[in-house]
């Protein structure tokens, strides 16, 4: 069972390799705005930081998670501002020991303090939108595409944090939805730490540029 569990989690993060070509750049037949709200879901190691941020802001209350969001939006626009002197700065070497951090707390089950909370979420807005700014682009684009990633990782992030509070409500799913977001959170820390033994040995998703 788990050799089987391993292989699972290996062909999680082979999978994800391949979307790292259209992570940065035109996507066919998208606006700008378009490719930045999908650029979420085609870079790697950012779909896994806002899964794991998710899953963790499942499992926080109400008032810690308002301030939270408030935190994760401002890095989010902090950081797409700062693609514009940066231009495209490799963002994956933060966002993958990020993304393996919020993963090992929702699968002990732990959340942690209001700040530590506001800092995680913080930190993960501005990797995530650092790395959200295509150079290929010219300047009012690029504006647009980090309009779309803001929105697309708040989405995300939104609404992965609003299903699992509200499921975690309910008496008779209280219990198996914690054991879920701890399995999801064991299976985030397995392809997290995939990813970064692969990055270690070169560029899973960068293609140069």
């Amino acid at each position: 069972m788990a050799v089987k569990r391993s292989h699972a989690a290996l062909a999680g993060g082979l999978a994800l390799m391949p979307l790292g070509a259209m992570a940065h750049g035109a996507i066919p037949g998208a606006t700008p705005f378009y490719v930045g709200l999908l650029h979420p879901l085609l870079a790697p190691a950012h779909v896994l930081m806002l899964l794991a941020l998710g899953l963790y802001l499942g499992r926080v209350d109400e008032t810690r998670k308002a301030v939270a969001i408030w935190a994760l939006a401002l890095g989010l626009v902090l950081g797409g501002l700062l693609t514009l002197p940066l231009s495209d700065p490799d963002t994956d070497r933060g966002l993958l020991p990020l993304a393996l951090a919020c993963a090992v707390l929702v699968a002990a089950g732990r959340t942690g303090p209001a700040g530590l909370v506001a800092t995680v979420c913080a930190l993960a807005g501005l990797l995530v939108g650092l790395g959200s700014g295509d150079p290929g682009f010219a300047p009012w684009q690029r504006f647009l595409t980090i309009g779309g990633s803001v929105v697309g990782a708040l989405l995300i992030t939104g609404q992965l944090a609003f299903w699992g509070e509200l499921l975690g409500r309910q008496p008779r799913l209280a219990h198996a939805t914690a054991i879920g977001q701890r399995i999801l959170g064991g299976w985030l820390v397995a392809i997290s730490l995939l990813m970064l033994v692969l990055g270690s040995l070169g560029p899973l998703t960068r293609t140069g540029g």
